[in-house]
């Protein structure tokens, strides 16, 4: 079997990169959409990608030299800061450009497209995340990422195209921008300030971001089209021992503040989805702990701060 080319498109972003990463050490051949290359020059990856300019507008104004692609990586999405999260242009937008890019996938001849969704679709879930149940959206981000799902699969079959569905977790690693409670809780103790919380009881799964690129691509080799695939480590556990393993990786002798500020909501919610598919299908299993994607995360600020 010939070298397998995919396209990823949202290849500059954080789990984006990782995918490409993932990609090229599995000796695809990854040619990434991009709207500016300059975006691709701080990427140690840069040399060894196609790279087409293409602004997610208009899928006919691309000039396509190549075809024959086996797969679409669509992990392209602005606006997922929480200050931007009820931007409804920036979410309609998204919404477009995901579209736009599966039409673009059936240009460049391929046959699969996998695109990225998201647990803020499944918000207040109070138990393990199902996937394939009713989504229950918060906020336009999530409500945005529902609607294209559901539009990505009609188009999809107007235009015979296989669509699988990723739903991501919270994920962390080096390079992950934005204001999230590792990062906070990171940069705080390492000013040797003390981080101030609700109570932390919500059950939460983190996923390092190689693990998240790994089932991606798992997901392109081996998912089955038309499904949906929970995404995450199948380890549970409340946030509250997530920030003390945080601190006892810094300094164990370090405080926290935990129970000082109102909780954000009254619910208690999880972030936990069924991975069962994901394995059964995949055979996807965890290489990178907490703990030790703590421990490069930790060294990254350190170097950045």
């Amino acid at each position: 079997m010939g070298t397998k080319r995919v396209v990823v498109m949202g290849a500059t972003g954080f789990i984006g990169t990782y995918l490409v990463e993932n990609l090229l050490g599995q000796n695809y051949s990854v040619t990434i959409l991009v709207r500016h290359k300059a975006r691709v020059s701080s990427h140690a990856w840069k040399g060894k990608v196609s790279i087409l300019e293409w602004d997610g507008v208009d899928p006919k104004a691309l000039k396509v030299q190549e075809t024959g692609y086996d797969t679409f990586f669509f992990a392209a999405w602005d606006g997922v800061a929480p200050e931007h999260k009820n931007d409804v242009g920036l979410q309609v937008r998204n919404i477009t450009y995901a579209l736009n890019s599966m039409e673009l996938a059936k240009k460049l001849g391929c046959s699969k497209f996998v695109a990225t969704g998201t647990v803020a679709e499944y918000v207040f879930c109070e138990n393990t995340i199902d996937v394939n149940e009713k989504p229950a959206p918060s906020d336009f981000y999530g409500a945005a990422k529902v609607s294209v799902h559901y539009m990505l699969e009609v188009l999809a079959r107007q235009i015979s195209m296989d669509f699988i569905w990723a739903v991501l977790p919270s994920t962390f690693g080096p390079g992950r921008k934005g204001n999230n409670i590792i990062t906070y809780t990171i940069c705080t103790l390492l000013k040797k300030q003390k981080p101030r919380y609700g109570d932390l009881e919500q059950l939460w799964d983190f996923l390092y971001v190689t693990e998240v690129a790994k089932a991606l691509r798992l997901i392109g080799e081996k998912g089955k089209p038309g499904k949906i695939y929970g995404i995450g480590s199948g380890q549970y556990r409340k946030l509250r021992e997530y920030v003390e393993e945080i601190r006892d990786c810094i300094d164990p002798q370090l405080e926290l503040e935990i129970g000082v500020l109102p909780d954000m909501t009254a619910k208690t919610f999880s972030s936990c989805v069924n991975i069962f598919d994901l394995i059964q299908d995949t055979g996807f299993q965890i290489e990178t702990s907490f703990g030790e994607g703590i421990k490069e995360t930790i060294l990254f600020i350190k170097e950045n701060m």
